[in-house]
């Protein structure tokens, strides 16, 4: 069985801003956090860098794998210290209902991690995009 971590936020911005926000550089350091790249192309890099509660520097990366009309970008996803095996797969979509833009992130393939990590790994994801969809509505409702 498939495990998923799937949110969705409604913002009160149109399309296209909430898809600038997702892929500009400058964008995603006023609700992600600095060091953010995701470019908006197949074939594109995702990378996040930061610091854990430890203070140990962390990176994730990736490669994007589709980009469909600015409504929706699906990129690889790896953690440095994750097994070589163990990579999943972010889709954000953007739509609009009722006049308002709605974001979904839908996180999967956590089944390629050693199940003695994997429930604790998608707990700290869930929060993490909780977190970060939190930010990105504040940013973007104004």
């Amino acid at each position: 069985m498939k495990e998923v971590i799937e949110l969705s936020i409604i913002v009160k911005c149109t399309t296209g801003e909430l898809w600038h926000a997702l892929t500009d550089s400058d964008e995603l350091e006023n609700w992600w956090g600095e060091d953010i790249k995701l470019q908006p192309k197949v074939g594109g890099s995702f990378r996040e860098e930061w610091q854990d509660d430890d203070g140990n520097d962390q990176v994730a990366s990736g490669k994007v794998l589709s980009v469909k009309d600015k409504k929706e970008i699906t990129f690889t996803w790896k953690e440095k210290d994750w097994p070589r095996s163990a990579v999943t797969e972010c889709k954000f979509t953007i739509g609009t209902k009722e006049k308002k833009s709605f974001l979904t992130v839908k996180h999967s393939g956590w089944e390629t991690l050693p199940e003695d990590r994997r429930a604790k790994v998608m707990k700290d994801f869930k929060v993490g995009w909780q977190y970060h969809l939190k930010e990105l509505k504040e940013y973007l409702d104004f």
